[in-house]
């Protein structure tokens, strides 16, 4: 059975080598420099196909290097500025409204999280208070207060790792955690939740215990995963740097990689990202097109648009060898 092979790989740079030749870049670039160069080693030059180079001093030969792209079987390139993960926080409040707080009432807020395997399996955590027959001393404050201190033990419960619920004015601000990767055994896939605040009537009514709506519940920041981040760098490096050097690898990090393969990004790093869509015509009877994505990884040292050159100037050089066969994206800004 014949199938498609290799169809993404991803080279990471800090910088952009002067060198115009093959030779003189293995030779002379510095290590985790990038540079666009003709297949036949020569400077970049129109519709001429080309690889992605990129010096690696730790490795024997001392460089890597892409699948040849041929500029005639380019059908896109992207590029995306690097955009920070965002965690998202809800707030709940409404305590303190005229006749939210009264006496045989259960108050909760509850936190949905959808399970890490599907969507369709979730998890609640909840935070409940409860007032008696009376009133008594009962206010919005204790009664917000005494939902904030059952929700933050449940949560303690589970680890303390996912959300973080603080008193904010009258009401509750629960906001996500950060989910660290762990390369090779956990992505660190952001939570995707929901937060909501109910209250129930503890007697017998009409509305047969139905949530009362009394609450109110605003998203206060909307949750984001970022663009280029050492995060996602990682893990696709992880997954297409080992398919790239032992398709059949096991994924037993670092058993299974660690010195087996080089690996160049950081956790902490920050990346803008272009990606080349292109494919080889057909080889075989049972492959029409094998399509590819090669992914660049240009690191900037820090969140500036000053440090958008790099990239840029790999841009240029796509651009100079894509020529007429596709459009390449518009420089990033750089002031």
């Amino acid at each position: 059975m014949f199938v498609p092979n290799q169809v993404g790989e991803i080279l990471i740079g800090n910088a952009v080598a002067t060198e115009t030749t093959v030779p003189t870049f293995i030779t002379s670039a510095s290590d985790k420099e990038l540079k666009v160069l003709s297949k036949d080693g020569t400077n970049v030059a129109a519709k001429k196909p080309f690889y992605i180079l990129q010096k690696a001093d730790a490795i024997p030969g001392g460089f890597e290097f892409s699948d040849k792209v041929d500029p005639k079987y380019v059908e896109k390139v992207t590029v995306t500025a690097y955009s920070p993960e965002v965690q998202g926080s809800y707030k709940i409040d409404g305590f303190n409204t005229a006749g939210v707080v009264a006496a045989k009432r259960t108050y909760e807020v509850e936190i949905r999280l959808e399970d890490q395997l599907s969507p369709e399996n979730f998890t609640t955590i909840q935070g409940y208070y409860v007032t008696g027959q009376v009133l008594g001393s009962d206010t919005a404050t204790t009664v917000r207060n005494g939902v904030l201190l059952s929700l933050n033990k449940n949560l303690s419960n589970r680890g303390n790792d996912e959300f973080t619920a603080v008193a904010d004015g009258t009401g509750i601000l629960i906001t996500e955690k950060y989910q660290a990767n762990r390369v090779g055994r956990d992505t660190g896939r952001k939570l995707r939740f929901t937060v909501k605040g109910k209250v129930f009537e503890n007697v017998p009514t009409s509305d047969n215990g139905s949530n009362l709506n009394l609450l109110t519940t605003t998203q206060i920041t909307a949750p984001k995963p970022g663009t280029g981040t050492g995060k996602w760098v990682t893990n696709a490096e992880y997954v297409l740097k080992g398919f790239k050097y032992d398709p059949s690898r096991e994924y037993g990090y670092p058993a299974n990689f660690g010195n087996l393969t080089p690996t160049y990004a950081s956790t902490s790093g920050i990346y803008n990202l272009i990606h080349i869509k292109h494919y080889v015509p057909n080889t075989s009877v049972d492959v029409e097109h094998q399509y590819k994505v090669l992914t660049i990884a240009v690191e900037k040292t820090a969140d500036t648009l000053a440090n958008n050159a790099n990239t840029n100037a790999i841009l240029t050089s796509i651009r100079t060898a894509v020529d007429t066969f596709a459009t390449v994206p518009a420089n990033l800004a750089v002031v």
